[in-house]
């Protein structure tokens, strides 16, 4: 595809999405129309018919204030200068009512209109906020990669967070991230240096460099869900060598979040179906961790860890609803679906920048 051809795709679908969310009605191919629930053969359904969290919501700052639903594009000022971002606001947005936040962090090289679009995350009903990344040598990238631009994107996420939870009404018990490649190393970033202003985080085919993890502190329980293909030719599942820098497998890089809940065994279970070989990981035998620190809203003081690994996957979002990178797409195994079943079970306190 070319880059002009991406940018016309783009923008027709970032239109569609806004469609859909303000009537309702089906989308144009390729973006997928607005949905409360998840398909009855989803691993989100199948996750959520479990006994729900209790947790109520916690309302924001923004409760109370008068939003236009749609799908826009926006602007904020940083230190690093002006950063743009796409928001996504279901059509039945109450002014009073608290809705989750889900982050949604593209690949190198992409954008959140993009990302969006292959992932359908507009379609939950959340508020869905994807950030832009900082532009180098014509590319947009993250932080924790050897080719990032040198933004402070910790930072960005941070008065970003400020700004959507000020400006609307968001449930800080229910606040999330999930992203792809270059994005899901993001996502590694924000759990080790932005842990208290999220719930749980969702990484995809994540890019785990070195730098994705400096620094990191383990010591608190947090809800972390990855899912990476076995057949990953840009970031391999088992870890290699890439951009000159060594970076780990996804089990080993799972692992320390694992350890942060003093879990000790692990059971895998097959839940792919039609014929799809999809392998979940579940950490068990947990503690309250390292020391003995609680993850919020988890009364064991532990936190649930799993990975699932997609045979012969490639280095793709799961599910799809347009294309998302190269090789082996399932098709009844969603990341979406399967991000947000596990987002609705693991909701936890999070420090907005204020509380109603």
């Amino acid at each position: 595809m070319s880059s002009m051809t991406k940018r016309i795709t783009t923008t027709l679908l970032a239109t569609a999405a806004s469609a859909a969310l303000l009537t309702g009605t089906a989308a144009a191919p390729g973006m997928a129309a607005t949905a409360q629930t998840a398909p009855a053969h989803s691993a989100a359904a199948h996750t959520t018919g479990k006994k729900a969290s209790t947790i109520p919501a916690a309302p924001s700052a923004g409760c109370g204030t008068e939003q236009k639903p749609g799908n826009d594009e926006k602007t904020i000022p940083t230190e690093d200068g002006e950063r743009s971002y796409r928001i996504n606001i279901p059509r039945d947005y109450e002014l009073e009512t608290p809705l989750p936040l889900v982050l949604g962090f593209h690949g190198n090289g992409s954008d959140g209109a993009e990302f969006q679009n292959y992932t359908g995350l507009p379609t939950l009903p959340a508020i869905t906020v994807f950030p832009d990344g900082d532009e180098s040598d014509g590319k947009r990238s993250w932080q924790g990669a050897p080719y990032a631009s040198g933004a402070d994107d910790v930072a960005f996420v941070a008065d970003l967070l400020d700004s959507i939870e000020s400006e609307h009404c968001i449930d800080l018990n229910r606040v999330y991230a999930t992203g792809k490649s270059n994005g899901g190393g993001m996502v590694s970033v924000l759990a080790c240096h932005l842990r208290d202003r999220f719930s749980a985080f969702a990484p995809v085919a994540g890019a785990y460099y070195p730098q994705s993890t400096e620094g990191c502190d383990y010591s608190t329980p947090t809800p972390m869900l990855a899912i990476h293909g076995t057949g990953d030719a840009t970031m391999h599942y088992e870890g290699g060598h890439r951009q000159g820098e060594d970076y780990p497998g996804v089990r080993e890089w799972i692992q320390p979040w694992a350890g942060a809940s003093g879990c000790t065994k692990s059971a895998d279970r097959q839940v792919g179906r039609k014929g799809e070989d999809v392998v979940r990981t579940q950490w068990a035998q947990c503690s309250e961790g390292k020391e003995g620190g609680r993850s919020p809203g988890k009364p064991g003081g532990s936190a649930a860890v799993e990975l699932y690994s997609v045979t012969e996957g490639g280095h793709v979002w799961p599910g799809e609803v347009v294309y998302s990178g190269g090789g082996y797409v399932t098709e009844d195994f969603s990341a979406t679906d399967t991000i947000w079943g596990f987002f609705l079970n693991h909701p936890g306190a999070t420090k907005g920048p204020a509380q109603k």
